[in-house]
């Protein structure tokens, strides 16, 4: 499988992984590794992170997009961490 986003610019590159939003195959240069918090809601309706995060690897698109939405909505973002 050859990465998406490299097919696009004219270049076969064998992919590392799959966008764990989209589905697009990614190469090392097109991909963000990233974690992700699991939550569970405790009583009172709580939402409360679970420890230790998940990995989770998005293309450059949706990495772009999820830091947008992390941006715009804070309270949300605490169950994503971009690294």
């Amino acid at each position: 499988m050859h990465c998406l986003d490299c097919h696009s610019e004219g270049r076969q590159t064998p992919a590392l992984g799959v966008c764990r939003q989209c589905g697009a195959a990614v190469c090392e240069r097109h991909s963000k590794l990233s974690e992700q918090f699991l939550t569970c809601t405790k009583p009172v309706s709580r939402t409360m992170a679970v420890e230790p995060p998940v990995r989770r690897l998005l293309c450059t698109p949706c990495a772009r997009a999820h830091e947008s939405y992390a941006a715009c909505c804070p309270q949300s973002s605490n169950t994503v961490r971009m690294s």
